[in-house]
């Protein structure tokens, strides 16, 4: 384990043994999104825990081992073995139930293979009716390093298993540095993973042609001409009459992940166009004060004439957003991908920038002066100061005597962006009446 580094656990099992209940239950929250089909969980997913102490540890959930996965689980199972040689413990989650042994079997020769089971603790699963002096005698050749009976769905056992998570953790490094967020939103197949992967310039996300291949929340660091962020891969929103409920959680997940974010890199398929879909996506980003950029994807597919077509569809659905950015690419080739780091660098100067009490009265007293707001159900609402409260995004609080018309809203909205050159981002305004 390197120094600085977080100790990560993964949890792996065969399909239905309960990996993701367990994961979340043990985080308390909805790490792993939960399914009676086997493979519900496509991809690594990981939760960091935090203790009292200060001290931090990642615990990571992985999808179902198969012995034969079909051709659509192929790129699911490829990358297990790479997730499981980089873990520091791996927790074998069984099903106390199970009659797979040939499963068990398989996926215990692999852990056999890459460790010798040393770094492994086996947790039996699914014990809430179970008696530990019971324990079927094919199971003790799965036993690591310890092992523990628990049941995840009723959270038994559980307490042991925390306070041995804890003492893996480590004295979390506090930093005042803000990580920026970024978060991959868009159709399903529009290649948001391939996006995701080309940018990581590594194969970290599954892809397929199948649509809805991605359907759990994947974070992963990113460097990008000397900036540190933070980027996240998610599910397709939205599926298609959206009937199946893992699917329409995934979509959920997918939006709700905008609430901690700074940037919607929002990836739209140019062969099909800016749908009504995708500018519900960018006005979901903009109501959440997340500056979108509108990635228009397999640029290299259009030919001169269905370029221009796109280009004034795009325009004309974004003129009442003209500010927002629109960059055009091949995430697989990753022609212009170098675009989205060189757009980034501008943003995030803009939402770092903090103007003066001082500056934003000086400027918003005159503009009063000269274009003052029509009254307001007969009275004409006066400026007593302004003021910026935040940055990352900035917002700003105008503190009236009164109310003023929505459309003189979006004329000091317009006017921050010409004045104060923030005309690449979403910001707030906050009106005091």
């Amino acid at each position: 384990m390197n120094k600085n580094k977080i100790p990560e656990i993964l949890l792996v099992g065969l399909p239905n043994s309960g990996k993701s209940t367990l994961i979340n239950a043990l985080t308390k929250s909805k790490t792993s999104i939960i399914g009676s089909k086997p493979n519900t969980t496509r991809d690594k997913v990981t939760k960091t825990l935090k203790y009292d102490n200060n001290k931090i540890i990642n615990i990571s959930d992985l999808p179902g081992f198969l012995e034969n996965p079909e051709k659509s689980n192929i790129n699911y199972q490829k990358n297990i073995n790479k997730f499981m040689t980089d873990a520091d413990k791996i927790f074998f989650v069984i099903d106390i139930k199970t009659n797979d042994f040939s499963g068990l079997d398989s996926l215990f020769k692999l852990l056999s293979k890459l460790n010798s089971m040393k770094n492994v603790i086996t947790i039996f699963n699914k014990c809430e009716d179970f008696d530990s002096n019971n324990l079927d005698k094919r199971f003790y050749k799965y036993i690591g390093e310890s092992h523990y009976f628990v049941s995840a769905y009723h959270k038994i056992g559980l307490e042991k298993l925390l306070s041995y998570m804890g003492s893996l953790s480590i004295t979390e490094f506090l930093t005042e540095e803000i990580t920026t967020t970024l978060t991959i939103l868009g159709r399903p197949n529009a290649g948001k993973s391939t996006l995701f992967n080309s940018l990581l310039n590594n194969e970290r996300s599954t892809v397929s042609d199948v649509p809805g291949t991605t359907r759990d929340k994947i974070k992963e660091p990113l460097k990008l001409n000397d900036r540190s962020y933070s980027i996240v891969d998610t599910a397709g929103v939205p599926r298609k009459k959206q009937k199946n409920q893992i699917d329409r959680y995934s979509s959920q997940l997918a939006i709700s992940s905008l609430e901690s974010s700074h940037i919607a890199l929002i990836v739209v398929d140019s062969t099909e166009g800016l749908s009504f879909e995708d500018k519900r996506i960018l006005k979901s980003a903009i109501e959440e004060n997340v500056t979108p950029v509108l990635i228009l994807n397999k640029w290299d597919k259009l030919n001169t004439q269905k370029r221009d077509e796109i280009n004034k569809s795009v325009k004309r659905d974004l003129k009442q957003y003209k500010w927002i950015s629109v960059i055009r690419i091949s995430a697989l080739s990753k022609k212009n991908i170098n675009l989205i780091s060189k757009q980034l660098d501008l943003i995030e100067q803009q939402l770092s920038k903090r103007i003066t009490t001082s500056e934003l009265n000086t400027h918003f007293r005159s503009l009063w002066t000269k274009n003052p707001p029509h009254p307001f159900r007969g009275k004409r609402a006066k400026l007593k100061y302004v003021t910026q409260y935040s940055t990352f995004p900035p917002e700003f609080a105008f503190t009236l005597s009164g109310r003023i018309p929505k459309n003189y809203e979006v004329f000091i909205e317009n006017y921050v962006r010409d004045v104060f050159k923030m005309n690449l981002i979403s910001f707030r305004i906050k009106i005091n009446a």
